[in-house]
C-alpha cells in the first residue's frame, strides 16, 4: 500500500492559537496540492481532527469524491494545547530549536502516531491512502521508517511525502517534502 502524506496549508495563528484555520495562502496551497494529486488513484483519505488539516483535506476529498476518516491519533503534538508557530523558534540556534521540538514530541506522541499509522496500513492493504496531517506527525512517521531520531526534517506547508508499506511492517520512504507546485505568496 502507499501512503501519501500531506501537510496542512499555512495556518492563521493570529486568529486562533489553539486550533488555527488556514490563511488565504494556506487555502490556495491546499487547492494546489489537490490539483497536483488530481490524477492520483487515491482510494481513501484520513485526516487529523485539527482545523488546519480538515480545511486542507476538503479540496482533495472533493476532487476525488471521497469522504475522509478523522483520526485523533494523527493529530499534531499540540492537539488540545497551543499551536507553536515557526517564528517562536527563529531566535534559537538550530540545535536549540531541534531540542525544543524533541521535548514537545516525546515518546507518548510518537507512540500515538505509530498506532494510528499501523492501523491505517493494516486496514488498507493494496490501497493508495492520502493522510492529511501535520509536520510533526510526518516527521515522527519518517523517523520511524528510517529508524532515526534526527530532528532536522521539515515538511513544507501542503507538501507531499510518500511511504510504501505492507502489513508485515516493512516500510520504505519514497519521497519527502515534494512541493514544487505550492504557491508561497
Amino acid at each position: 500500500m502507499e501512503l501519501i502524506l500531506i501537510r496542512h496549508g499555512e495556518p492563521l495563528v493570529e486568529v486562533d492559537i489553539v486550533d488555527p484555520p488556514l490563511t488565504p495562502l494556506g487555502e490556495r496551497q491546499a487547492l494546489s496540492t489537490a490539483n497536483f494529486l488530481a490524477s492520483a488513484a487515491i482510494d481513501g483519505i484520513y485526516v487529523s481532527p485539527q482545523q488546519r488539516a480538515q480545511q486542507t483535506m476538503v479540496p482533495l476529498a472533493d476532487r476525488h469524491g471521497l469522504d475522509a476518516v478523522t483520526d485523533e491519533r494523527i493529530a499534531e503534538w499540540d492537539y488540545g494545547g497551543v499551536y507553536a508557530p515557526a517564528w517562536v523558534f527563529e531566535p534559537m540556534s538550530r540545535e536549540e530549536a531541534n531540542a525544543k521540538f524533541e521535548a514537545m514530541q516525546g515518546p507518548d506522541f510518537h507512540a500515538r502516531v505509530k498506532s494510528g499509522f499501523d492501523d491505517i496500513i493494516a486496514g488498507n492493504p493494496g490501497r493508495k491512502i492520502a493522510v492529511v496531517c501535520h509536520g510533526g506527525v510526518i516527521r515522527s512517521l519518517v523517523q520511524d521508517v528510517l529508524k532515526t531520531t534526527s530532528a532536522s526534517m521539515h515538511a513544507s506547508h501542503a507538501s507531499v511525502s510518500r511511504i510504501v508499506a505492507n502489513r508485515r511492517g516493512m516500510r520504505s520512504l519514497i519521497s519527502f517534502n515534494e512541493h514544487s507546485w505550492i504557491p508561497t505568496e
